[in-house]
């Protein structure tokens, strides 16, 4: 019964990602915009700024707990997450990018 159920899910899910291949007007001229402000925001000088300054204290923490398996752990899990941020908002502005120009 779980497994039916969860090829059902995943079908579904497959279907939603594949409606912007078919309608490609789908978002308003308004909320594309916004969108874009929202985007600029997480992009922007600041937020690198901010995850520069928590990516260096989390190479200063790791210096000085290097011994310390418990946060030497909880260090490296910070500073995964920071690389998984700062990439994120560069390959979806890729994607972005891709999308306006059509390939």
């Amino acid at each position: 019964m779980k497994n039916s159920q969860l090829k059902i899910m995943f079908l579904m899910l497959l279907l939603a990602a594949a409606v912007p291949l078919f309608a490609q007007d789908i978002v308003p001229s308004g909320l594309t915009t916004l969108m874009d402000q929202v985007v600029a925001v997480f992009s922007g000088d600041l937020v690198k700024g901010i995850l520069i300054a928590c990516l260096a204290g989390c190479a200063v923490a790791y210096g000085f707990n290097k011994d310390n398996e418990k946060m030497k752990r909880n260090i490296i899990a910070i500073g995964v997450s920071i690389a998984i941020i700062a990439s994120a908002s560069f390959i979806v502005g890729k994607i972005f990018t891709a999308s306006r120009t059509g390939g």
